[in-house]
């Protein structure tokens, strides 16, 4: 048997294996492999068991040893399960190893999540970019038999992507091998895909350029921690916010409006997850942009958890790995109302700067937006106006982009003093024909 990287995985039966090498916390491992199975659930595979390998190292022909080989043959056969799912990245000599000795169906951790990733994708960026990256995942995995595989996933992608329809005969050789020709065309259309999402770059940069005169903040955090549920309130918006894995693989945006009348754009992201693959990294680049990009980062994390430290650790690794790790940023516990007090009181503690929310409830909610509005005005200054009223465009542009503080109309002017954030100031003083202000 051979992996099929498309093969129809929904509703078949799966066996997780963990592994526990040598310097591993026992703890983290059962957490990892939970977690595995709630991917596994995610993407439609119904888990019979899970099993741990302890190990000193990686058995480099089989990853695991033969011993637990043998037990997985066995417990495959007990439970009529049709697919081995490792909790590790196996090379793809590994897989195919395992493939043989078991004549199952393996795959491995990132294989999976990139399973969830194109079950996901609804746009056609997101098509583009998961398509990339099972391309990337897959050239290194071929085999003879991968055949249908590689114009499969060809075909898709050109779909995806508005191709050219260009085939196998655009890139076959004379006395060439079909593993050769499978490799070129997937290679091929890796070219294609990345050529399309560099454009994509370029449309996302002209996007961030239009929307520079307003503060941009990003919902980021791990997968399932309630990014979606706190956008919607936020933002008054319907997006998509279901209690799965990866709900979310699309940035939307929203127009948020703050005490003050302040406003700010707030973008839901991509969930994080420990062990994102670097495929998905390097596909997802114009996405994961907007993160990069953005004035102030929300660190959403899941209250409820038992493995709080860990989802920060990882989403800080990151955000460092997309080069946002020196975006300024604030962390936001929510699902607060799955956890007692005492455990917020502790919780408070230990990070003295962050919010306690729970976006499901609304509680806290004001306390944030009230917040961001304070972090926002700290780019504030301070005017103090003689307005003519010869200069009305410049009174609406103060209601509309800044807090009036005192209006005195007055015989031949209007003394206005009011906040602007600075960014504003430019753009009023071109306003300002016979007008004057004085920066306070």
């Amino acid at each position: 048997m051979h992996q099929n990287y498309n093969t129809e995985i929904q509703a078949k039966k799966a066996i997780l294996i963990g592994i526990k090498l040598r310097h591993d916390i026992h703890s983290e491992v059962e957490e990892s492999i939970r977690e595995l199975a709630d991917l596994a659930t995610t993407s439609g595979i119904k888990v019979t068991c899970e099993l741990i390998q302890t190990k000193d190292a990686p058995n480099a022909a089989y990853f695991i040893g033969q011993g637990k080989l043998n037990e997985i043959k066995i417990t495959a056969e007990q439970t009529k399960s049709e697919i081995v799912v490792f909790d590790a990245d196996l090379s793809p000599a590994q897989t195919r190893n395992i493939e043989k000795a078991l004549n199952l169906v393996v795959i491995d951790r990132t294989g999976l999540i990139l399973q969830i990733f194109a079950q996901r994708a609804q746009t056609k960026e997101a098509k583009l970019q998961v398509d990339l990256a099972q391309l990337q995942y897959a050239l290194p995995r071929l085999t003879r038999m991968w055949t249908h595989l590689s114009r499969q996933a060809t075909a898709g992608s050109g779909a995806a992507s508005g191709g050219t329809g260009q085939g196998g005969g655009a890139v076959r050789g004379a006395g060439e091998t079909q593993l050769q020709i499978d490799r070129k065309l997937i290679s091929h259309q890796i070219s294609h895909l990345k050529k399309v999402l560099r454009d994509v770059e370029k449309q996302r940069r002209v996007q961030r350029h239009n929307r520079a005169k307003i503060v941009n903040i990003s919902l980021v955090g791990y997968t399932n921690a309630g990014k979606s549920t706190l956008f919607n309130v936020l933002t008054s918006a319907n997006q998509l916010a279901e209690n799965k894995l990866f709900a979310t693989l699309d940035p939307t945006t929203r127009t948020v409006e703050l005490p003050k009348n302040q406003k700010v754009l707030v973008t839901d992201t991509v969930g994080f997850i420990k062990k994102l693959p670097h495929q998905l990294v390097a596909a997802f680049k114009a996405t994961l942009e907007e993160v990069a990009e953005s004035n102030f980062l929300l660190h959403i994390v899941d209250a409820s958890h038992p493995q709080i430290d860990l989802h920060i650790q990882t989403v800080n690794s990151v955000l460092q790995e997309i080069g946002a790790s020196n975006v300024p940023s604030l962390v936001v516990f929510n699902k607060t109302d799955q956890v007692d007090e005492e455990f917020l009181f502790t919780l408070q503690i230990k990070h003295p700067k962050s919010l306690v929310i729970s976006a499901l409830t609304g509680d806290g909610i004001q306390e944030l937006k009230n917040h961001i509005a304070k972090i926002i005005s700290k780019h504030d200054i301070c005017l103090s106006i003689s307005l003519s009223y010869q200069d009305a465009k410049a009174l609406d542009y103060l209601y509309n982009h800044g807090h009036i503080v005192s209006t005195d109309y007055r015989t031949e002017e209007i003394f206005i003093q009011a906040q602007l954030p600075r960014r504003h100031l430019k753009l009023l003083d071109q306003l300002l024909v016979n007008s004057t202000h004085i920066v306070q």
